[in-house]
């Protein structure tokens, strides 16, 4: 118990930091274990509360474009904010008992490793973890190596890209056709590695204080379909849009054009929440996972690589901030054939040779990771504490030989702390 308080006040402390959003994290968890409280008396309530934890959370994403929404927006209310509604919404409908202690109830909102990127966790499952937390020099070992992973991914790889993408993005009048195409197809890489990079970081600190979270990633580029891929990519807010949106709409249930229309609207609700200008993005994906199937072949790698292609386009949606842009973009894809520009100037976009040759070693090293991961894992499990150690050394020398660091990189911001 003890323990579990100096986690949830240096949590409080360090994102205190970013401002004056403690305050609202602070009075929404109280407010929220209250409510809590009251509804299997009052089962009315669930709504309200519903209701005004959504209304800050849509404020934000529609008026995305206020010159003072980085002041007024708490961090990580996206993944708080799904997390207290999944517990309002299943204490309605009388999953569990309500919390009792504010101690556990507030580390469940406020667990500092993933108030920021996620995962997003059901509350018996963050329960479970508290509880049954045990710390061992294993686990400790096991969490810092997954740590160091996701370093490695966020600095090395990450990192790399982004310069390229950043450099592209900056001039879309210049830099279209073959440019638009690298900058799709390499953010497909930069996101994943930032992204599954941070949970992995996540992850790793957690089970290092004994406290194992859910898995967010799947190798999600090399799903067969855009339906798969999303079994396999975030897969946390994936299955919350299913059991608090999908499922509420009645699912499969009510025939074809009704599960099709469900769908469309689940992925609506996820395209708003990243952001307002992410509607049509949801709307896109919703019609891949809808009908995507039938686009399918007897080949898995001719759909594994059409399913990355289609992803990768969609992607398009978070480079370029302007819907004008991004469909000017997409169309020059396939009526700008400038690849000999690409290949002439693409290597003096901020990055040496040797980094070129870190970086593609790096991206072999991942999809390799990706592919053989439940092996490579097993593996490791076998081995002795030493060569655990041995392996979060040789990790922590890669990441600070080969990682970058500078000016036009903040190392503390990942892209989805944004959402």
């Amino acid at each position: 118990m003890m323990i579990n308080f100096l986690i949830l006040i240096v949590g409080l402390v360090v994102y205190a930091g970013y401002g004056i959003s403690v305050l609202y994290l602070s009075a929404v968890t109280l407010l929220s274990y209250l409510v809590g409280r009251l509804i299997p008396r009052h089962r009315f309530i669930m709504w309200i509360s519903v209701a005004f934890l959504i209304l800050p959370l849509l404020f934000l994403r529609v008026q995305q474009w206020l010159p003072w929404r980085s002041i007024i927006a708490p961090i990580g209310i996206s993944y708080f904010t799904l997390q207290i509604i999944a517990y309002h919404v299943d204490l309605y409908r009388g999953k569990y008992e309500p919390e009792k202690n504010l101690l556990r109830f507030g580390l469940f909102v406020t667990y500092l490793p993933h108030i920021f990127i996620g995962p997003i966790e059901s509350y018996p499952r963050m329960r479970a973890a508290l509880e049954e937390r045990r710390v061992n020099g294993d686990d400790f070992l096991k969490g810092a190596v997954r740590a160091m992973w996701g370093s490695f991914k966020k600095l090395v790889i990450a990192a790399r890209i982004g310069m390229i993408v950043s450099a592209i993005s900056a001039e879309p009048e210049r830099f279209n056709g073959a440019f638009a195409l690298a900058a799709m197809l390499l953010y497909a890489i930069q996101l994943y590695a930032d992204f599954s990079g941070g949970i992995d970081i996540v992850l790793g600190v957690s089970r290092m204080f004994g406290i194992r979270m859910s898995e967010n990633f799947d190798a999600p580029y090399f799903s067969q379909s855009v339906q798969e891929f999303w079994h396999r990519w975030h897969i946390t807010l994936g299955s919350w849009l299913r059991e608090y949106v999908y499922f509420p709409l009645g699912g499969s249930r009510k025939g074809r054009l009704r599960k099709y229309f469900n769908i469309i609207v689940t992925f609506l609700v996820s395209g708003l929440w990243h952001g307002a200008g992410f509607l049509l993005w949801g709307l896109m994906h919703g019609v891949f996972v809808a009908f995507g199937e039938k686009l399918k072949t007897k080949n898995r790698t001719l759909n594994r690589i059409v399913t990355f292609l289609l992803v990768s386009f969609l992607w398009s949606f978070f480079i370029w901030p302007e819907p004008t842009t991004i469909l000017r973009m997409l169309g020059s894809v396939f009526t700008v054939f400038n690849y000999n520009v690409l290949f002439a100037e693409i290597s003096g976009m901020g990055l040496t040779a040797g980094d070129w040759v870190v970086l593609g070693g790096s991206c072999l090293l991942l999809g390799l990771y990706d592919w053989k991961s439940s092996k490579l894992k097993t593996r490791f499990c076998s081995f002795p504490p030493a060569a655990k150690l041995g392996t979060i050394c040789l990790l922590a020398l890669t990441v600070l030989t080969f990682g970058m660091y500078g000016f036009g990189f903040t190392a503390s911001e990942f892209i989805y702390s944004r959402f």
